[in-house]
C-alpha cells in the first residue's frame, strides 16, 4: 500500500496558490500544469510537424532533406508532450533497492524523445549549413531556417555535457541515509535528516521542491512533468521517513 499521510497534512505551496490549488478537494489531485498550457503546447507542435511532413511531400529541391528533419523533431516533441503534460499521472509502488532507497526515474519513452528531437534538431541544422554554403538562395523559409540555427547554437553547451556524462535522466532516489536527484543539469545529494518533506512549486518549473530542515537554503525542485506520478505521491514519499 502506498503511503495516505499527506491527504491529512496541509500542503505547503512555495508561491501564492492558483485558484487550482487553493479551492481543490481533498480527494481532487493537484494539477500543478494547466490544461490550456499542455493543450497549447501539443497543438503548436503537432501543427508544425504536420506542416513539415506536408511540406517534405510536396516540396523538391536541397530544403527537402532540412524540412524531414524539423518533421523528426517537432514529433519527437510532441511524443515528449503526451506524457509529460497530457496523460494523467497515476500512482503506482516505486521499486526498492536492496538499501531500501526508493527510487523514481522519469519514463523512458519522454527521455528518448528529447533525445531524438535533439538530434534532428543538430542534423537540420547541419543540413541548413550544407544548403547555404552550397546554395543559398535555395533557402525559401528563412524565418524556420534562422529559429533551427538559433536552437542547434544553444543546444550546444549541453550536448557537451551530454557527452561527458553531467545531463542526467530525471531520477529521484530516497534512501535511509541520503536524498538525491538527478535532472538535466542538476545532481544534488541531500543527508535524510536534512529534509523534511516537500513544497508545492507551481511555477518555473512546476514540481515538488525538496524542503530541508531551516529553511535557509532552497532545495532542489522535481518538476512533475519528468515524472508519471502525481506530486502528490512525490511529497509522501518525501515526507515517509521525514517525520
Amino acid at each position: 500500500m502506498l503511503p495516505t499521510g499527506v491527504a491529512s497534512q496541509p500542503v505547503k505551496v512555495r508561491r501564492r496558490p492558483s485558484a487550482v490549488i487553493s479551492h481543490r478537494q481533498d480527494d481532487e489531485p493537484l494539477r500543478l500544469i494547466p490544461r490550456w498550457y499542455a493543450v497549447g503546447v501539443l497543438l503548436f507542435f503537432s501543427t508544425l510537424c504536420l506542416g513539415a511532413v506536408a511540406l517534405g511531400l510536396l516540396a523538391s529541391g536541397p530544403m527537402v532533406p532540412f524540412v524531414w528533419a524539423l518533421a523528426v523533431a517537432t514529433g519527437a516533441v510532441v511524443v515528449a508532450a503526451v506524457p509529460a503534460l497530457v496523460l494523467p499521472k497515476r500512482r503506482r509502488e516505486l521499486p526498492v533497492r536492496p538499501d531500501g532507497t526508493r527510487v523514481l526515474e522519469g519514463p523512458v519513452v519522454v527521455v528518448v524523445a528529447v533525445l531524438v528531437a535533439w538530434a534532428a534538431l543538430m542534423v537540420g541544422a547541419v543540413l541548413l549549413g550544407y544548403v547555404a554554403v552550397t546554395d543559398l538562395d535555395a533557402i525559401e523559409a528563412p524565418g524556420a531556417a534562422l529559429v533551427t540555427v538559433v536552437g542547434a547554437v544553444g543546444l550546444l553547451p549541453d550536448v557537451g555535457r551530454l557527452l561527458t556524462g553531467r545531463l542526467h535522466r530525471w531520477r529521484l532516489e530516497i534512501g535511509p541515509e541520503t536524498v538525491r536527484y538527478r535532472g538535466y543539469r542538476t545532481d544534488v545529494t541531500y543527508r535524510r535528516r536534512d529534509v523534511t518533506g516537500g513544497i508545492v512549486h507551481l511555477r518555473h518549473p512546476a514540481g515538488v521542491e525538496i524542503d530541508l530542515r531551516g529553511g535557509a537554503v532552497k532545495g532542489a525542485v522535481v518538476p512533475v512533468a519528468a515524472f508519471d506520478v502525481p506530486a502528490e505521491q512525490v511529497l509522501e514519499e518525501l515526507r515517509r521517513h521525514s517525520d
